[in-house]
């Protein structure tokens, strides 16, 4: 299986001047940007001198949104999707890519997710989260200027979001062990080393200092590398994934989708200590909180029956990604336990 991944990345101040070079470096001609109104304005001058075929600006993640981009394409030949803003645009921009046989590139504005370099592009269709396979970015251009002074509550999404592979990697393994599901030891390592080295930094994370920006960056990016040479999103998505779609389905509460893995892992994490011996969910709890993420339920607007509600609901999603929802079957009496213990609900 060929395996691609990310040619050229940047992670630093005024990271954005090396578009126009990357855009050479690859050989485009006809090159289109995706964006949204905001980060319009906030790189205008950083962009002025690239030549784009066409500029286009993403309201909704959603397959309307890419038709109507390839649409006014047209029969133009474009040979690049240049993607510049939040997961919404990169999203985007990714399946835009896809549908145009174009190369990507990311340019992330905020460090939300693992999206920004994984082979995968999450939109809600009808209210209902969905996830379409794409081309990985050929290049990853992150200005850690520009991110830093993104909303906490973005940075703080995206810590939780990468230490979720804590427990996807391990639901991944009991998959292995208990079903016979092929396994890859390399996309393990690649998406746990940065994790654990986030829960390891978390005491000292200052994410409005450009060093720790790269290195949240970096390990996000090495998740969507994970993602890549995995073949599917197993190493970055176990239970803790299908209890936050669980969440979107159901439309409760106001969280990011970092913000409903991260309390998910703590979740999973106690079920995984408690029945494995494997685990320290207080250990994730404290690293999230250390790092400003959500450890409550409260703090993202979801009550304790609304936790419980989605708890069950996850059984029913992907049903063929055996996680430790499968293997344990756990009831409502378990989940209020659960929730008991590590406190997610008062």
């Amino acid at each position: 299986m060929e395996v691609k991944i990310p040619s050229y990345v940047y992670l630093q101040k005024n990271a954005i001047s090396k578009l126009g070079r990357v855009l050479e470096k690859i050989g485009s001609q006809s090159a289109i940007m995706l964006t949204g109104s905001t980060v319009k304005k906030l790189i205008e001058k950083d962009i002025e001198k690239i030549p784009f075929s066409g500029v286009f600006l993403v309201e909704t993640a959603s397959m309307l949104q890419v038709r109507d981009i390839v649409l006014n394409v047209g029969f133009e030949s474009v040979d690049a999707v240049v993607g510049i803003g939040g997961g919404k645009v990169i999203d985007v921009s990714k399946v835009v890519a896809t549908e145009l046989n174009a190369e990507f590139i990311s340019v992330p504005t905020t460090a939300s997710h693992d999206g920004i370099a994984s082979p995968v592009a999450s939109f809600k269709e009808n209210g209902k989260p969905i996830s379409i396979s794409t081309e990985p970015p050929i290049a990853v251009i992150a200005d850690t200027e520009i991110i830093k002074s993104s909303p906490k509550k973005l940075i703080h999404s995206g810590f939780a979001d990468l230490i979720s592979n804590i427990t996807a990697v391990k639901d991944w393994r009991l998959s292995r062990d208990l079903r016979g599901e092929s396994y890859n030891e390399v996309a393990v390592a690649i998406a746990s080393m940065p994790a654990f080295l986030m829960v390891s930094r978390a005491n000292e994370a200052n994410f409005r200092l450009e060093d720790e920006i790269e290195t949240l960056l970096r390990g996000l990016i090495m998740s969507g590398v994970a993602i890549s040479i995995a073949g599917s999103s197993r190493p970055a998505s176990g239970a803790e994934h299908k209890f936050s779609h669980a969440i979107d389905f159901l439309g409760y509460g106001n969280g990011t989708h970092g913000e409903q893995v991260g309390l998910g892992t703590i979740i999973f994490e106690y079920f995984y200590e408690k029945e494995y011996g494997e685990g320290n969910w207080e250990l994730i709890s404290m690293s999230l909180k250390n790092a400003g993420a959500p450890t409550k339920a409260a703090e993202i607007g979801l009550s304790k029956e609304q936790v419980l509600e989605a708890l069950l609901y996850a059984k029913k999603i992907r049903k063929k990604r055996f996680t430790i929802l499968e293997a344990l079957d756990p009831s409502r009496e378990d989940f209020e336990r659960a929730l008991r213990e590590t406190k997610i609900v008062e």
